[in-house]
């Protein structure tokens, strides 16, 4: 039972991550671009990306912490599923460091240029292309772990 519900805790954590980046990508962001003026657009997306950040960071926590959990739980021997698990943790690891260049360089530079003026921000450009290459890694993060489970 207690396997299940550390199954259960991990999901929803890994649901909320990858489903908050694709509703930032594919929803909210396109659909504001067609209705909001770019300087309403912004201070909106700011504030739903500053909510998010929060539950975020709590969603990789938690992921981290149950997956540790499904690891000791299970005993998964490394040497039997070593290369799905490096590929896992390696990805994990560049998710995470994407998401701090996202959250705490690029997002804090891109809003201060725009304070300062100054046309066109090189800083938020970074930090779009920063969040689409971070959701793709989610998503490899989300294959290995199909591969790690149909392998185990």
């Amino acid at each position: 039972m207690r396997d299940l519900l550390t199954v259960w805790i991990h999901l929803i954590a890994a649901i909320f991550w990858i489903g908050g980046m694709l509703f930032f990508s594919v929803i909210l962001v396109p659909c504001l671009r067609k209705c909001l003026a770019a300087s309403d657009r912004a201070i909106l997306i700011r504030q739903v990306g500053k909510r998010f950040r929060v539950f975020g960071w709590i969603s990789l926590a938690v992921l981290f912490v149950t997956g540790l959990m499904r690891l000791l739980q299970n005993g998964v021997l490394i040497e039997a599923y070593g290369n799905i698990l490096k590929v896992k943790f390696g990805l994990i690891c560049l998710m995470v460091v994407l998401a701090v260049l996202h959250d705490f360089i690029f997002g804090p530079k891109a809003r201060q240029y725009a304070v300062d003026g100054g046309g066109d921000n090189p800083y938020l450009k970074a930090g779009r292309w920063v969040a689409r290459f971070n959701l793709v890694v989610g998503l490899l993060i989300v294959l290995s772990a199909v591969s790690l489970v149909r392998a185990y």
